[in-house]
């Protein structure tokens, strides 16, 4: 079995593909989503670039970013980094009324306790399921 040089994956991971040095193509990928999306001072730096610049546009407007929630742990940590760096957050949430009680509770949670505003989009159930 081909097993990658730097991971645990191998070769009956699906659609993967190994180097001539034996390292696969899912490290090939994380190398260079940290080129462009680095996580140390130079990411952070970008960061703190994307913020001066959403306060910057948002001078006169009631919010700085409009920023998804779906009451997961990706969605929520974003408004609690945003709160953190004193943006004005407008939330916003697809409800395709699939929501589990639970993502519908973290969402009030969430926006309650660090009081950012919340814009819900509903959908006819009827048409979606049609869709």
């Amino acid at each position: 079995m081909i097993e990658c040089k730097r991971c645990l994956y191998h070769e009956n991971i699906p659609v993967i593909s190994f180097d001539e040095e034996g390292v696969c193509s899912y490290c090939k990928q994380y190398e260079l989503m940290d080129v462009e999306y680095p996580t140390d001072s130079r990411g952070k730096a970008i960061l703190d670039a994307y913020v001066g610049q959403m306060k910057i546009d948002g001078k006169g407007k009631a919010y700085d970013v409009v920023i998804g929630v779906s009451g997961g742990c990706d969605s929520s940590y974003m408004l609690h980094l945003a709160k953190s760096y004193g943006l004005r957050v407008l939330a916003a949430h697809f409800d395709n009324t699939y929501n589990s009680k639970t993502a519908v509770e973290n969402i009030q949670l969430m926006l309650s306790k660090l009081n950012f505003d919340l814009y819900t989009s509903v959908v006819d159930n009827e048409e979606y399921q049609k869709i």
